[in-house]
Order: structure tokens, then sequence, then C-alpha cells
């Protein structure tokens, strides 16, 4: 019965418009143009802007990412360059495939990421995943036609990291309240709030450099061996629609 609700409705309606003179025809039209068809158009048009916009967004922030990794790779050259002694640096470029966030799995802050990407587009475990604005975690199990992406905001994800300004070295993870800390960093480092981390060059997962978030606060650890810089990420996990998986990650000296 569903499917003539429509045309009976059309029928109606012209029915209704054939009743009366020229100007009652005129009137109906004008009324009905205004209060049924206007207003359903528009609907349609609204709806095609914001599929359009949201393409164009998407567009955007590949072309962020492609930027980003290309200007890391170059840095990296160069400073492979001035002290090729003393560091593994990552200087190739790198394809990456865009993914889909469809689902997760696991609690709220112990979910990982299920993106719509798998075996069938070249994606593999340990593959790594990243944002326009920055880290996002790793792959950890792949099908098909889908993988599953442990994110840095799990505490199960660890990254070696560091200062950006000084090349202060430190280990990323998120504790069971979902904090986002830089931990095992050294007394008496060179580091305050508001300092940019960046993936280390001791990571084998992530370019040399790629953002990570800003230090929001520093505390001494409990045996006041070390500090520990809660950081505020560039990447909010649980606001992700698309993420860009890495192919051919690069390899450093630590895992």
């Amino acid at each position: 019965m569903k499917q003539y609700i429509i045309p009976g409705i059309l029928i109606l309606l012209s029915l209704i418009m054939l009743i009366g003179g020229a100007e009652s025809r005129a009137a109906k039209a004008n009324f009905f143009g205004k209060t049924l068809f206007f207003p359903m158009m528009h609907s349609l048009r609204q709806v095609q802007t914001n599929a359009e916009l949201r393409t164009e967004l998407n567009n955007l922030q590949k072309g962020i990412a492609m930027y980003r990794l290309d200007n890391l790779a170059l840095q990296n050259q160069i400073a492979l360059l001035l002290n090729s002694a003393h560091f593994s640096f990552y200087t190739g470029s790198q394809e990456f495939t865009v993914a889909e966030v469809i689902g997760y799995s696991g609690q709220f802050q112990q979910r990982n990421l299920i993106v719509n990407k798998g075996r069938l587009a070249g994606v593999a475990v340990d593959d790594p995943v990243i944002s326009s604005e920055g880290i996002v975690g790793k792959v950890i199990s792949v099908t098909d036609t889908y993988c599953v992406i442990l994110p840095f905001s799990n505490p199960d994800f660890q990254l070696p990291v560091m200062n950006q300004a000084a090349s202060v070295q430190g280990i990323l993870n998120a504790d069971i309240t979902g904090t986002i800390s830089m931990n095992l960093i050294k007394l008496g480092s060179e580091i305050s709030a508001g300092d940019t981390i960046v993936s280390s060059n001791l990571s084998r997962l992530f370019p040399k450099g790629f953002p990570v978030g800003k230090v929001s606060r520093l505390r001494e650890s409990q045996d006041n061996l070390f500090i520990s810089a809660e950081l505020v990420p560039f990447t909010l996990v649980e606001n992700l629609e698309h993420v860009f998986i890495l192919k051919n990650p690069p390899k450093g000296i630590n895992s």
C-alpha cells in the first residue's frame, strides 16, 4: 500500500489543479508552489549541497595529510644530510588509503576503531594510521573488507615521541581515565606547557616529526625519577569520520 501513497497524492493534486477557472488554477498553483513544491526542492538542493561540501572537506583533509607527509619527508632528508651519523630518518614518500570509520569495538576508554578498508585495499597489520591533524593509531586486525585500528587513546597503545623544540624523548600512552600523557621524561629535561609533541625518530610506525599534541601540564612521577607531560591531542578519536592508513611504514630503531 505504501508504494501507492505518493502517486495517489500526485493524482489528487492534479485533479485539484484542473478544477475551476484560469484565475483559480493560477492561485492554486501559486499556493502549492510556495507551501509544497518549493520547500521540497529546497530540501533536495540542501541535501545535494551538504553532500558536495562533505566530499570537498574529505578531499581537503586528504590534501592536508599528503602535504604534511611530503613536508616531513623533506625535513627528514635535510636532517639526514646534516646529521646522518647520529640518527636514522624516514626520507621516502608514503602512499596511503582513505578509510571511513564504520564502527567501534570494546569499552569506551579501551575501544578500537573499525574502518571499511582491508586486505583487498592493501591494508596490513601494524600499518600506521593518521588523520589530517595528527596520529591516530595502528592496524591490529585485518579482513578482506575491513580492519580494526588501535587508537592512541587506548591504554594498550604506546609510541616513542619527543618534544619538537628540544627533542626530549618519552613514551606516549593513555590511562584508563582517557588522559593522554608523554611518560618517562628525564628530570631536568627542557619541556614545558604549550610545547608541541611529535613522533620520535625512534618510532618505526610513523615518520619522524608527525604531530601528536600539545603539553597541557607537567607532573613528577611518584618515584621522583621521571616527569610526565599531560597532552591535549591534535586528533579527537571520537570525532573521526575518515582516517588515512599509511602503506610501507618507515622502519626505525625501536618498536
